[in-house]
């Protein structure tokens, strides 16, 4: 589905985009830039993560589809565990995504997707290879409006990448566990990757991922300033990189 090789966007959005997205159930896992689900395409994608670290999978780069990726690698066919979203984690980032279910580790080597992929979907997307798609679904081509859901955080590079084993976290049905309270006096934290361990509540974190700030709430992670301040007032603690 990737937009986004070293190539014009005139060619991009006129010839290469089988690459785009897919809004079937087949095992290509592209259509067309004219597909009327489709606007605003520009070659621009989202830089930011979204607070929930959660996705819909796409697939990109199948057989007979090997090129190069803007980070260097080549899809090789889509023989292994890559993704797109290197503008979110950055060039070779190792990313761990899970399901309910599954859990696989990939390696950040391409751009994309287009911000307008992204919008047809209604959330953000991560743009993978068959073989990720396959570990999770059991699918070769995933498109964006078949909303496969994923969670994505980002893991040392030292990760090995493919099938990884799910935590109790994981499979945990709230976001958020134990420490601190929230206005209800319910008992929340927040897991946070860049630290590899859970925060309390009105917490601020500065990400590994982006170099942003994040505050801790009771719904999860939301943006806030480097002031210190952020949707509940002033951190209680701050943890920058």
């Amino acid at each position: 589905m990737n937009l986004f090789r070293v190539v014009p966007l005139a060619v991009l959005l006129a010839g290469c985009a089988p690459q785009l997205a897919s809004s079937g159930t087949g095992e290509e896992g592209g259509i067309s830039s004219t597909d009327s689900a489709l606007r605003g395409c520009h070659a621009t994608a989202s830089s930011s993560i979204p607070a929930s670290e959660s996705y819909y999978l796409t697939t990109f780069g199948g057989p007979g589809e090997s090129g190069t990726m803007s980070c260097g690698q080549s899809t090789r066919n889509g023989s292994w565990y890559y993704i797109a979203s290197r503008q979110r984690y950055g060039c070779g980032a190792h990313v761990r995504l899970t399901t309910a279910t599954k859990c696989v580790v990939a390696e950040a080597d391409d751009y994309g997707p287009d911000v307008c992929v992204e919008t047809a979907a209604g959330g953000p997307i991560i743009d993978a290879s068959p073989k990720v798609a396959k570990a999770l679904f059991g699918v070769a081509g995933a498109g964006w409006s078949e909303h496969r859901a994923v969670k994505a955080q980002i893991v040392a590079d030292s990760t090995p990448l493919g099938p990884c084993t799910l935590t109790a976290n994981d499979t945990s049905s709230s976001s958020t566990s134990g420490g601190s309270t929230d206005s209800t006096g319910s008992s929340v934290t927040c897991s946070s990757s860049t630290l590899g361990t859970d925060v309390s509540v009105q917490a601020c974190v500065q990400s590994r991922s982006d170099s942003q700030w994040y505050q801790c709430t009771a719904s999860g992670w939301v943006s806030t300033s480097s002031s210190g301040n952020g949707p509940l007032g002033a951190c209680t603690t701050k943890y920058p990189l």
